[in-house]
């Protein structure tokens, strides 16, 4: 077993392979071990790293399982190596088995052969140390950042880096020591070795002026911050400088300095690419795109950008497409990983950039300039005149990159960033996406080394998605496929769907999901610019929100903060590539960077604050249906009621829609979230009661978008609910919502008995008024199914509950019931009482019962064979639709009225045209009873314009659509499709 610390935690077995560590706490309970290997550590400080300084009272009994969990990762069933002691706990790591012992080990014989000035021995002990180093100790696990054993170990790995450049300087060894000097040098300032080691390098390569800056700078900052001069040794390098102490230059000074650069060291042909992916698949179209920007003639640099998000495979690609293009570039390839957003290693500067790139080129490392504008001049030159390509891979952002790029119109640069790099003026911008699921399979098996038969299909789509099309995810699920014979898919998808220790199945060797989404987030912390850590912040409310969709109003609520800032940090989130912008403001996280950034939210002393946050979205959310569904049904009595919390007088509702088309707008944007809210169960976040109120506030929203299978699922969930839970009246609006939605799909029968239940339920709470609107309702359904004498005495029942006194827009209503059930009988009545329910609907301002009231006086005008002042109603209708406002029901029926009414007139070509909208509109919602209806309504125009065949075939369709339904066109379809006429008609 061997175990790797200085770095991302990691644990490899015997063979070779990485041992999944389980979740957050297993991997927080190896590294408190790990701190003190082979010694017993306190529960208190075991306790404090995995929980913070206040442990929940159930921590002594989840530490328990944490350990026995961890044990089954290590193989160790007997507790040989992970042992319980009786004040605490014990890991036991055998010799050279921890990274961390074998690195101090090194150090201290570089430092004793530093010592007894054995330069060579000390160069090599002290390389192989920092050879181990693969970033911050324990990077992956924030509670221990800033331990003394982390701070213990970077101090460490200084002095490796100064016993290593003292034995190099030594030893005349001075090609490219500057560039790894200036890094440090700018990451330490205050370090004296660092900077006279530096001094004494470019003091010896001739840059001596370099050198007296340098120690000015020193001296000033140490003279200005701490109040002392540079020591002894600073001063003696700095009397060495000024001596002239540098080696001299053999150069002839009559040679062009460009020239002269490159021509001691100019490779025969420089080919630096990496190796491309192994089994690469898909992304002929972007491969195609970029290959022809580059390849063709031009008067400047082409310059192509891939963005994506991490692991997305832009460096896959940049590599695959640049090794096709070697051809076309004879000079050579360059090749540069600018570590944008590498864990554990700072982003190169442009300085040392250049400095890489020109050393590549041949320039000698005493030659190549301190001063950016300088040296990216020297770059310029030295290929101006050739045909070369650049790959700069993982850029981080646009001052990094300009730097580096040649002017030269045979020069090509390929770059990768996960940020779009929008002002480089890129003459191709590729956004990479993750892989379609045929690519993903196609790549898995490549790189698994196996091959998929039919009983494979599904297990492999499965895990696919598990991995969400992510290239890096896939080569990881392969490697694990590939080095054990024995894994199955289903058994890797049976690890992968557990969510919560996901990505740890995610993470083998160097290749890691959790690292790359780390090193994102943590290059959002590092950040001086506050966006961006007001966007590292917003990642974490991400997870703890756990939520479809994210929009600015949602997030400013959550942390009770502004929309302006919240929109910078999902703008921030999403120029990083760790959201997608799937709409105007509003974002969505690829499923494994949601997985990541609930484990950040997941941290110790994240939840409390979390769970705030989260409530806070949860009210926001309440509040805003309320208004939309009162917005929606203004003045009817039907708008749910959801008292404000007594602990949050003030609420956020002082912002109201300011009409029906702003509500259903921001129905429409929040859908996905209400929907996952409202459909979440009795154990979700909201409870059965809260729950319950969702299901009942997002009924007029989805009643009048005509989302039917979202009303029927929903509401049939809402009576389970109420029933489960004893909530009576609940299920009584539960129902009659149900029975609203079976008679949209056409079912009339089904929303009768449905509205029976909810009758009797309201008859047993005494609920007279609710009686009342199920009444009424019902009294319409028996009328649809032309049952008079019912409809009457069921109307007789409704009306007897009347109360005193009516709101106006439940009067509207009514008398839209009395106009519908008197069309039986008397269709000047009932235009009567469709007038006045208008009349009403606009005094209270509700669009929808005006439409519905309009579109009921078009069809009392059609029955009065009146098609001239039917269509005057029915274009109202839709003039009222048209500002923004449509209740699908009154839509449908109207767009269906206007038909006929326009047939009824003769004027077909007209005619057709009402039908095609309603026909697309049914299909894009899915509606297929609207579907069927219209086709009917299109069969008889077209039979009317002489195109029986075409006539037929709509009807043959309509007729497939609406069997099932009670829809009262169903008998003359069966007759027009009866074997005789289109027996005819063939």
């Amino acid at each position: 077993m061997r175990f790797a610390v200085l770095g991302a935690l990691t644990t490899v077995d015997d063979d070779g392979l990485a041992v999944a560590l389980g979740g957050s706490k297993s991997r927080s309970l190896l590294a408190a071990l790990l701190l003190e290997p082979n010694r017993t550590v306190p529960l208190d400080t075991v306790m404090a790293v995995l929980w913070g300084e206040e442990p929940p009272p159930t921590a002594t009994a989840s530490l328990h399982n944490h350990v026995a969990r961890l044990r089954r990762s290590l193989h160790d069933i007997g507790g040989a190596r992970l042992r319980t002691m009786p004040h605490g706990l014990e890991m036991r790591v055998g010799e050279d088995e921890l990274d961390r012992d074998v690195f101090e080990r090194r150090v201290r014989r570089a430092q004793e052969a530093r010592h007894r000035e054995d330069w060579e021995a000390a160069e090599q002990d002290a390389s192989a140390a920092l050879a181990l180093w693969r970033g911050t100790p324990f990077a992956d696990v924030p509670a221990l950042v800033g331990h003394p054993v982390v701070t213990f170990l970077q101090e460490q790995r200084l002095q490796a880096l100064e016993c290593r450049f003292e034995a190099l300087l030594r030893l005349d060894r001075l090609d490219g020591l500057a560039a790894e000097l200036g890094i440090l040098v700018k990451e330490h300032p205050f370090r004296e070795t660092l900077h006279r080691q530096l001094m004494l390098v470019l003091g010896r390569t001739n840059r001596r002026a370099e050198a007296l800056a340098l120690f000015r700078s020193l001296r000033r900052a140490l003279t200005d911050e701490l109040g002392v001069e540079p020591g002894p040794a600073v001063q003696d390098a700095h009397r060495e400088v000024l001596r002239s102490a540098a080696v001299p230059s053999r150069e002839s000074p009559a040679v062009p300095v460009a020239r002269r650069t490159l021509s001691a060291r100019m490779p025969p042909r420089l080919a630096q690419l990496p190796a491309p992916p192994a089994g690469f698949v898909g992304r002929a179209e972007h491969i195609a795109e970029i290959r022809t920007e580059l390849e063709s003639g031009r008067s400047r640099t082409a310059l192509a950008v891939i963005s994506g998000m991490p692991g997305v495979g832009k460096t896959g690609l940049a590599l695959h497409i640049a090794e096709q293009l070697r051809h076309a570039f004879p000079d050579g390839q360059l090749y540069l990983n600018l570590h944008g957003a590498t864990p554990g290693v700072a982003p190169l500067d442009p300085l040392d950039a250049l400095a890489v790139l020109l050393h590549g080129l041949g320039v000698d490392a005493r030659r190549i300039p301190c001063d950016v504008g300088a040296a990216s001049a020297l770059l310029r030159s030295a290929l101006a005149p050739t045909r070369t390509l650049l790959v700069l891979d993982d850029a981080a952002s646009v001052s990094q990159v300009r730097p580096l790029l040649p002017a030269g119109a045979g020069c090509a640069v390929l770059l990768t960033s996960r940020r779009p790099l929008a002002t480089l003026g890129a003459s191709a911008h590729l956004h990479l996406d993750p892989l379609s699921p045929r690519d993903s399979a196609l790549l898995l098996e490549g790189a698994s080394g196996r091959s998929w038969t039919a009983s494979d299909a599904e297990p492999v789509a499965q895990l696919v998605a598990l991995c969400g099309n992510l290239p890096l995810a896939l080569r990881v699920s392969a490697a694990r496929l590939r080095s054990r014979r024995t894994l199955s898919v289903e058994k890797l998808v049976e690890r992968l769907a557990r969510q919560e220790d996901r990505l740890d199945h995610l993470e083998l060797e160097d290749l890691s999901v959790r690292r790359s989404l780390m090193a994102a987030h943590e290059a959002l912390l590092a950040s001086s610019d506050p966006r961006d850590g007001g966007a590292a912040a917003a990642l974490v409310l991400i997870g703890a929100l756990d939520l479809p969709e994210y929009g600015a109003p949602l997030m400013a609520a959550a942390v009770e903060g502004t929309e302006r800032s919240a929109e910078e940090a999902l703008d921030r989130l999403a120029e990083v590539a760790l959201l997608q912008e799937v709409g105007w403001g509003r974002y969505v996280p690829h499923d494994l960077v949601r997985d990541f950034a609930r484990e950040l939210a997941g941290r110790p002393g994240e939840q409390a604050r979390n769970a705030e946050a989260a409530e806070r979205s949860l009210r926001w959310y309440q509040e805003r249906l309320t208004q939309c569904a009162a917005a929606l049904r203004p003045d009817t009595g039907r708008t749910p009621e959801h008292p404000r919390h007594p602990e949050h007088p003030g609420g956020r509702t002082g912002t109201v829609f300011a009409d029906t088309a702003e509500a259903l707008a921001w129905g429409d944007a929040e859908a996905a979230n209400l929907l996952f809210l409202a459909g979440s169960g009795a154990h979700g976040r909201l409870g059965p009661n809260r729950t319950l109120d969702l299901i009942n506030a997002l009924f007029p929203y989805l009643h009048d978008r005509g989302r039917v299978q979202d009303l029927e699922r929903l509401t049939q969930h809402a009576i389970t609910l109420a029933r489960s839970s004893g909530n009576t009246a609940a299920e009584g609006r539960a129902l009659g919502h149900l029975a609203s939605a079976r008679y949209s799909a056409g079912h009339v029968r089904q929303a009768l008995l449905l509205l029976d239940e909810a009758v009797e339920l309201s008859e047993h709470l005494s609920d007279d008024v609710a009686r009342m609107r199920h009444l009424g309702n019902r009294a319409a359904l028996l009328r649809e199914l032309n049952q008079d004498a019912d409809a009457r005495a069921t109307l007789t029942r409704c009306l007897a509950l009347r109360p005193d006194h009516l709101t106006p827009g439940e009067e509207a209503i009514l008398l839209g019931h009395q106009g519908y059930v008197a069309e039986l009988t008397d269709l000047r009545s009932a235009l009567s009482y469709h007038l006045r329910s208008r009349e009403l609907a606009r005094e209270v301002g509700s669009a929808v019962i005006e439409q519905v009231a309009l579109c009921n006086m078009g069809r009392a005008h059609l029955g009065l064979s009146e098609p001239a002042h039917a269509l005057q109603s029915f274009e109202e209708a839709l003039r009222v639709m048209a500002a923004g406002v449509a209740h699908w029901n009154a839509e449908r029926e109207t767009r269906l009225g206007q038909a006929q009414a326009l047939r009824a007139l003769g004027r077909l070509a007209q005619a057709g045209e009402a039908c095609t909208p309603l026909l697309q509109e049914a299909a894009a919602r899915g509606d297929s009873y609207g579907r069927g209806l219209a086709e009917y309504e299109f069969g008889h125009v077209l039979r009317a314009l002489g195109d029986e065949r075409a006539a037929l075939n709509l009807w043959g369709s309509a007729l497939s659509a609406l069997e099932g339904t009670d829809a009262q066109v169903l008998a003359d379809l069966r007759a027009l499709t009866s074997a005789p006429t289109a027996a005819a008609d063939s």
